[in-house]
């Protein structure tokens, strides 16, 4: 088995953005490092059981994981705790850091890392010079895509004002990563412009060479997912996170389903694995990778395709060499 994990967050973002619930109530991880907000612990009767609620459900997902608490770490830590979960597991051949606190050190990690680490730009797209820093990013930096919260964007995405960041990703054939649905845990976000994955459809149609990922199998909105993707054959999901939002729609939904889904409707060529992992001591999040691994199996994934899911896809996406140790 051979494995890149293709959603990673450096440990100083501190957040989990697939629905699952951050390390303190209703964080969000917005464009500069350490923006938070939520609902207080103190206050009055209804403000107080919101909180009680938001730390029962917080505390329900990390007792289901058997997850252990977080912990602060300096990011020379960070860094060298990240070389050595890659270094320890023979079959991880590389990490993709969507974020990492600001493009500059990023690209500092995938420097002093080369091969192992690979990290994404991700600097708010409303600022002025938005394309010129994508650019700078992946020419001078080295960075291999553009990470986005779009319910962080108080502007639709498909708005033409954006065009010149798609511009810059489609010349350099770089993906755009794109959270869509739910932001954050109980507590978080749960309608915005850009709430809906199909804001990204005419985008997608305009810039056709552009490759676009949903992470977190659309983290709720499974049926526009499936209805983007069928659509607009540049689009592929990642499977990161718990996907704990499964538990909140309207109809049973499973891992297994999922998976199933996705392979009928677009093929097990667009389905990229990821993890969510960032926060010590958990690291590197083993129990996402088993169980996803075996849904794949039962759901009657081939070994060759189970390799796309967990390496080609995205390798063929960042344009890695190839590794020895499965298909070519």
């Amino acid at each position: 088995m051979r494995v890149i994990d293709s959603h990673i967050h450096f440990p100083e973002d501190r957040f989990i953005d697939d629905g699952s619930p951050p390390n303190s109530a209703a964080t969000g991880r917005g464009y500069t490092s350490g923006r938070k907000g939520g609902i207080p612990s103190e206050g009055n009767a209804t403000s107080r059981r919101s909180a009680a609620w938001i730390e029962t459900e917080k505390a329900r997902w990390e007792d289901a994981w058997r997850f252990p608490a977080s912990r602060a770490v300096t990011r020379e830590e960070g860094e060298r705790l990240w070389k050595a979960e890659v270094e320890k597991r023979e079959y991880l051949k590389a990490v993709v850091f969507v974020t990492a606190g600001s493009n500059d050190f990023a690209a500092e990690l995938v420097a002093r890392n080369p091969g192992k680490f690979i990290a994404y730009a991700h600097h708010d797209p409303l600022l002025p010079d938005a394309a010129e820093r994508l650019e700078k990013a992946v020419v001078q930096g080295g960075l291999k895509g553009y990470k986005l919260l779009g319910p962080k964007i108080d502007r639709p995405l498909d708005d033409r004002s954006f065009d010149p960041i798609w511009e810059v990703a489609q010349s350099h054939d770089i993906p755009i990563l794109v959270h869509f649905g739910i932001l954050g845990g109980a507590g978080g976000i749960a309608q915005h412009v850009n709430m809906n994955p199909l804001r990204i459809h005419d985008v997608a149609k305009r810039f056709p060479r552009m490759p676009i990922i949903i992470p977190h199998f659309g983290c709720g909105y499974l049926f526009e997912t499936l209805n983007l993707a069928w659509a607009c054959p540049n689009v592929s999901i990642d499977t990161s996170g718990s996907n704990q939002w499964m538990r909140w729609m309207p109809y049973p939904v499973d891992l297994a389903t999922l998976f199933r889904k996705y392979r009928e409707t677009i093929g097990a060529s667009r389905i990229i694995f990821g993890t969510d992992s960032s926060w010590f001591p958990r690291g590197f999040t083993d129990a996402y990778l088993d169980v996803q691994v075996r849904e794949m199996r039962d759901s009657g994934f081939s070994a060759d395709e189970v390799d796309m899911v967990l390496y080609r896809n995205m390798a063929a996406l960042l344009k890695l060499p190839e590794t020895s140790g499965g298909k070519d």
